[in-house]
């Protein structure tokens, strides 16, 4: 029994390192395929927002190609995080998963996307049907623009040295399958999809919200849901992708003021409203740095 027993967990081993090999050697075929494509663009992307971030800060308005270039209705991408998050690449690969499209993209891009939360909730994009994704709000929905950084991140994640550690350090055969399976499911549904968003992008949109001193945050709400329901200042910065130019780059601190009609609303709501209706005056004060002359009309926060 003992030698059965010995037998079984070496053959039980040599089929994990067979699989694991295999595994990793379809994941180098994907980054020779598809490494020249996505590591510019985040790297790009990535040193932005880390600049962005640095003081001091002086407004960039290049008013001349903003009159020209009408992006708002063009694919893009987009990201927002908190100031704090973006010290560093890999502080802001993780903290970029709380990264949501609201008020801001809403009231600043004209470009009509389907309601991203009416689709069947899911939790991998074979869940959905074709033609749409399993978006950051894991709803089924046809991609929306300008697109989130996080759903890039989320798909490319296999070509990530992070992911590469998992496959290594996978000591069973049920954990390796599950990799394995996710790095299929990702080649198969969502990285086309995002290649193709990302290679259609003209521009990158990044918000980052400075945190005000002794801020509060409730229970039950995270720091950064805290922060977005109060005035407090905000970096935005825009960037042309055809040739890497920053067109726009401005820090305001909107605020506006909530008058309630009716029956009296449940906090929670209340909250999600005060910050949808900050993020969407964040939007105006950029449509008027852009010489907008409809800046000052503010539309119905989502």
């Amino acid at each position: 029994m003992a030698v059965t027993v010995i037998i079984q967990w070496k053959w039980s081993q040599g089929r994990v390192e067979s699989d694991r090999s295999g595994v990793l050697a379809k994941q180098r075929a994907v980054i020779v395929e598809l490494g020249p494509r996505w590591f510019p663009l985040r790297d790009r992307i990535e040193t932005w927002t880390v600049e962005l971030a640095k003081d001091p800060f002086t407004d960039v308005v290049e008013t001349e190609i903003l009159k020209s270039w009408s992006f708002r209705d063009k694919p893009g991408i987009y990201l927002r995080l908190d100031a704090e998050q973006a010290t560093s690449a890999e502080v802001l690969r993780k903290a970029a998963n709380d990264s949501l499209r609201d008020g801001f993209t809403a009231c600043l891009f004209t470009v009509e996307n389907k309601n991203q939360l009416s689709g069947k909730e899911c939790k991998l994009t074979r869940d959905c049907a074709v033609g749409e994704i399993c978006n950051e709000l894991d709803r089924c929905a046809p991609p929306a623009q300008p697109y989130n950084l996080r759903v890039a991140y989320r798909s490319m994640r296999i070509l990530s040295e992070d992911w590469v550690r998992e496959v290594q350090e996978a000591s069973g055969e049920l954990r390796l399958r599950a990799l394995t399976s996710f790095f299929e499911d990702t080649v198969r549904d969502d990285i086309p999809v995002a290649v193709d968003l990302l290679t259609r992008a003209q521009y990158f949109v990044v918000v980052l919200d400075e945190a005000p001193p002794n801020l509060e945050i409730p229970a039950g709400m995270s720091k950064s849901e805290a922060l977005r329901g109060v005035p407090h200042a905000s970096r935005v910065g825009i960037w042309r992708l055809s040739d890497n130019k920053l067109v726009l780059r401005i820090r305001r601190t909107p605020d506006v003021e909530l008058k309630m009609a009716g029956a009296q609303l449940d906090e929670r709501v209340v909250n999600a409203q005060k910050r949808q209706a900050l993020s969407c005056a964040l939007a105006n004060a950029v449509r008027d740095a852009m010489g907008d002359a409809e800046a000052g009309v503010i539309a119905p926060a989502p």
